[in-house]
């Protein structure tokens, strides 16, 4: 089994697309924001250059194991989705997202998790997973508002820009969606 290459994906607000060149300014500049530093542990090194090889390359692995999609808003990048860590036979994968400043508390996230994870279930996942640092409430908010069933902290399981962190297992089954 394998997700598509190149699939649109829409919500009601949003269009989720494979990443393009043309995204790498906002991936750059988003990845300087304190909130994504603070959370997402490669914004520290991001370069322009990196941000480019991300959406040329880095961002679309090998469709078998996940995807990744841009998040756009009307006709604006609002920041990037994805679903990886998949496991075909167990039926299993794992989504995660960043937001850009601009577009948060907007429910984008809530929105572009829910898409995705729709998508996962439509392709013969079962289980969708979330982690979260046991201290980013507002993550924690989005799994909650997306619908997510909190299930555990795991030890020591995330790695953050400070260093391991624990973090809370959520999960959403194809069922509940």
């Amino acid at each position: 089994m394998t997700f598509d290459e190149g699939v649109l994906l829409e919500t009601e607000r949003l269009l989720l697309r494979p990443f393009e060149e043309s995204d790498a300014e906002d991936v750059f500049s988003s990845s300087r924001d304190p909130e994504i530093r603070r959370w997402m542990p490669w914004a520290s090194a991001q370069t322009m250059q990196v941000a480019v090889d991300w959406c040329t390359t880095h961002a679309h692995p090998d469709p078998a194991r996940a995807m990744n999609f841009a998040i756009v808003a009307g006709d604006r990048f609002a920041g990037s989705v994805g679903v990886g860590r998949t496991d075909w036979t167990d039926g299993r994968a794992e989504v995660g997202y960043w937001i850009a400043p601009w577009a948060r508390r907007k429910r984008y996230a809530v929105e572009a998790t829910r898409g995705v994870a729709a998508y996962a279930f439509e392709k013969g996942i079962h289980r969708i997973e979330l982690l979260a640092a046991v201290t980013n409430f507002a993550s924690q908010g989005v799994a909650e508002k997306a619908g997510f069933t909190r299930e555990s902290v795991l030890r020591e399981a995330m790695l953050i820009s400070t260093g391991r962190v624990d973090a809370v297992l959520y999960s959403l089954l194809a069922s509940e969606l």
